[in-house]
């Protein structure tokens, strides 16, 4: 396993299967491609 996904998933993911970390990849990028269409028009933000 590459050193990158050691230090984001902990040392617990020794053996982790190529099969698991394609899963783990295509959820993550789901999770992502829906945080980044929520509409964000109606909130307030305060800028610094």
């Amino acid at each position: 396993m590459q050193p990158d996904l050691k230090s984001l998933l902990g040392k617990q993911t020794k053996g982790l299967s190529v099969n698991s970390v394609s899963r783990l990849k295509q959820q993550w990028e789901a999770e992502y491609d829906q945080w980044r269409k929520h509409d964000l028009s109606k909130r307030r933000y305060v800028y610094i």
